[in-house]
């Protein structure tokens, strides 16, 4: 199981570590920065790819008003609003939307109904391990593909691993862990294509962060009709990680079939926020300036010490490790930032990589003078 995969056991700490952080709410600005508490109480956590911004301010206040109804599930006319509102940002009817417990939810309920029986799965080699795992363990025959030497989905020949016994094709765009994407034209074309003999699963979760993400959306061809199915969370560039809020977009016989396959439900409070961040629609500009102002403070750092990269376009860089490097979550702990879940742990030589997620930009900074200095001891 990859790395990338969190456990249970990850979670939970992960979800201890950050219980401090919840109170930080930077000013969105270039110059964003928040009072700190020492070290072991507030890591900067920079592995989940989690918004360190937070929520838009409209979710916060949503949130905060609707505690008292954490009592109770989520209303069926909150639950109808938020699928309306996702259906109308896509041009699709709400038939066409499934809400899940993140996207994580969304890619097991798709593993498991694809790949029961035996089902075919055909994916990339290094990926966000989550569907293979649960596909595999449904029973499926995964196939991992490798990416090519741009680290980037080998779209011809994922094509030409799909047989008679597929019945899922899955690409990442842009790509976990590594923050490639493919040209929308080819994938496109390849979606349309592959479709007739399989559904194809186009995971975007991270496709906010595009300067384009409408022109790089495959949700054109679920408006077609065609036999896709596309993933979004509002875990990453919305900040609602821990609210537990995914959907699926996709045509609605085989949606209806993943919604009564559902093993959980959304909370009033999730779903109130996830409404009200969609109603920000200048939020994500704002976070896709920040985002790349972070990358370039980054990049322009790792150009500086010799430290290579893969210049991806999500909120995280993937970045080659020597084995020397390997033990860097350990070396940065110390001063308050945490590159793994568990930064105690040295970063496994079969991976040799780090996947570094961009928090804000003075965070970033800070990082730069640690990475500077923690590279010479």
């Amino acid at each position: 199981m990859s790395y990338f995969l969190p456990t249970r056991r990850a979670l939970l700490a992960g979800a201890a570590a950050t219980t401090a952080g919840l109170a930080l709410r930077p000013e969105l600005s270039l110059a964003a920065s928040a009072a700190r508490r020492p070290p072991s109480e507030d890591p900067v956590r920079l592995f989940s790819n989690e918004n360190r911004y937070g929520p838009c301010e409209g979710a916060l206040r949503a949130m905060r008003e609707s505690l008292h109804l954490a009592s109770r599930y989520a209303a069926v006319d909150s639950i109808a609003t938020l699928k309306r509102l996702i259906a109308e940002q896509e041009g699709l009817t709400p038939d066409h939307v499934v809400l899940t417990s993140g996207a994580f939810e969304a890619l097991t309920l798709i593993a498991n109904k694809f790949s029961t029986g035996g089902g075919g799965v055909v994916c990339s080699e290094r990926v966000y391990d989550v569907l293979p795992t649960y596909a595999a363990q449904a029973g499926g025959k995964v196939v991992r593909v490798p990416l090519d030497a741009s680290m980037t989905h080998d779209l011809e020949a994922m094509e030409a691993r799909v047989d008679a016994n597929t019945r899922l094709v899955s690409v990442c765009n842009p790509s976990n862990p590594t923050g490639t994407i493919v040209d929308a034209a080819k994938l496109r074309a390849f979606c349309d294509k592959v479709s007739s003999k399989a559904t194809v699963l186009v995971d975007e979760v991270y496709i906010h962060y595009l300067e384009a993400p409408a022109s790089q959306s495959m949700v054109d061809l679920v408006r077609a009709g065609k036999n896709i199915l596309i993933t979004r969370s509002f875990s990453k560039i919305y900040g609602l990680a821990g609210m537990r809020v995914g959907y699926a977009l996709g045509q609605p016989a085989l949606i209806k079939q993943l919604h009564e396959m559902r093993a959980s439900l959304l909370s009033s409070v999730s779903t109130v926020a996830a409404i009200a961040s969609l109603q920000d629609t200048a939020f994500v500009t704002r976070m896709r300036k920040l985002n790349a102002e972070s990358r370039k403070v980054t990049t322009a750092v790792l150009d500086e010490v010799g430290m290579k990269y893969i210049p991806g376009h999500a909120n995280f860089l993937w970045i080659p490790l020597t084995a020397k490097q390997l033990d860097l979550p350990a070396r940065f702990a110390p001063h308050g930032f945490h590159l793994l879940t568990n930064p105690r742990n040295a970063i496994s030589a079969d991976v040799s990589a780090l996947r570094l997620t961009l928090g804000t930009v003075e965070e970033m900074r800070t990082f730069g003078t640690l990475l500077r200095s923690v590279l010479k001891s």
